[in-house]
């Protein structure tokens, strides 16, 4: 029932037992107190960033829908052809606003302080606001 092939299926050239060698560990020779410790604070901080861009992610989302709402609900039109395109242009541009002011700030940021990114996320999250939906549609 079970053949030579089928073993052969299940391994690598390589991988038998009696080919591997025994390899030596790299071992500190004191042991450091320091290292699992800034180890586990800075993985601790980047944790409560993640959650942190997570939540910033998801109000940004939330901003999209606003403005898609709020763009739907506009039945203002331009008097010429050019205004009325210019107009749909920024439209659409206060629809992506949110997601681009978001990619950009990790892409310009990328090698700054974390301080220097959340600030920012914290300043596109006030300006973007999709007040015509906030207020109703009375803006």
């Amino acid at each position: 029932m079970h053949s030579e092939a089928d073993d052969e299926a299940l391994t690598w050239d390589g991988a038998e037992p009696d080919n591997i060698a025994a390899r030596p560990v790299d071992t500190p020779s004191e042991p450091s107190s320091e290292a699992p410790a800034a180890a586990s604070a800075s993985a601790g901080s980047s944790s409560l960033l993640l959650v942190f861009y997570g939540i910033l992610g998801g109000v940004y989302l939330l901003y999209v829908v606003g403005w898609i709402i709020a763009v739907g609900r506009d039945t203002f039109s331009q008097a010429s052809l050019f205004a009325e395109i210019m107009y749909q242009l920024g439209e659409f541009l206060a629809i992506a606003s949110p997601l681009i002011w978001m990619g950009a700030v990790f892409v310009l940021t990328r090698h700054k302080r974390p301080l220097l990114r959340v600030l920012l996320l914290l300043l596109g999250a006030v300006v973007l606001v999709p007040w015509p939906f906030i207020l109703g549609g009375s803006a």
